[in-house]
């Protein structure tokens, strides 16, 4: 469950820039498609500290009239430098508007006598980012069905958590210094809500990103306002 959701937070997050266009140039999704393309982002806690690091890799991408489709990898480590999971998803723009299910890179981790189904909406990115502009939202579902006793035991033979992105709205153009260098960026915030059947949590996002170059900083909110964490990019190659 552990690894779903982490591939899954990947692809909510998933809003990167491009450097390469569909045939017809209709498509500049912010998504780095260029192939072999690889993206390194570091998270750190509310303290500074960094917590792990995400590797993007550009698998393959196919431009073909105003359609581009592409293969994405992404790799996860730990606060050690441990791979702690891998996945892939897919992802398309289509008449300049890129298209990411939310689902799209679900690999459930497999769990004895459970049958885990993970569903998603699709979250759309126009090519044409300016500030004003108001973003369509989406729900992530996973539900685990189980006869294992264990989980029957505690409630869990039927188990569904869901995350929602809403309130998506792009607010201004600005500059973003990281690691991996100085970028231009339009600055989006949004509300992210995890239920579970035991709690609900609501996250406020401000997301920083750069055309050609993808998603520069990520920054969370509790509800309270309250840093919760960040991540930047850290390295850049192949793009």
């Amino acid at each position: 469950m552990k690894n779903t959701l982490l591939c899954l937070s990947v692809i909510a997050l998933a809003a990167f820039s491009a450097s390469f266009k569909s045939a017809d140039d209709s498509c500049k999704p912010y998504f780095p498609v260029k192939q072999g393309a690889q993206i390194e982002r570091r998270s750190y806690n509310d303290k500074g500290k960094q917590t792990g690091r995400t590797v993007q890799t550009i698998l393959s991408s196919n431009a073909t009239g105003s359609i581009l489709t592409l293969s994405v990898k992404s790799t996860h480590f730990d606060d050690k430098d441990k791979q702690t999971n891998e996945c892939t998803f897919d992802a398309k723009c289509e008449n300049g508007i890129f298209y990411l299910n939310m689902a799209s890179g679900a690999e459930p981790q497999s769990r004895p006598n459970t049958t885990t189904t993970v569903t998603g909406d699709f979250l759309e990115f126009p090519s044409n980012l300016s500030p004003g502009m108001t973003l369509k939202g989406g729900t992530m579902t996973i539900n685990m069905v189980s006869t294992d006793p264990n989980f029957v035991k505690l409630g869990m033979g039927n188990f569904t958590v869901t995350n929602t992105s809403s309130n998506i709205k792009v607010i201004s153009d600005t500059s973003i210094t990281t690691p991996a260098g100085t970028f231009k960026c339009v600055k989006i915030t949004s509300d992210q809500t995890t239920k579970t059947p035991l709690s609900s949590t609501v996250f406020h996002v401000v997301d920083y990103y750069a055309q050609n170059i993808g998603k520069v900083r990520s920054e969370t909110y509790t509800d309270k306002g309250k840093s919760y964490g960040y991540s930047v990019i850290s390295s850049i190659s192949g793009n």
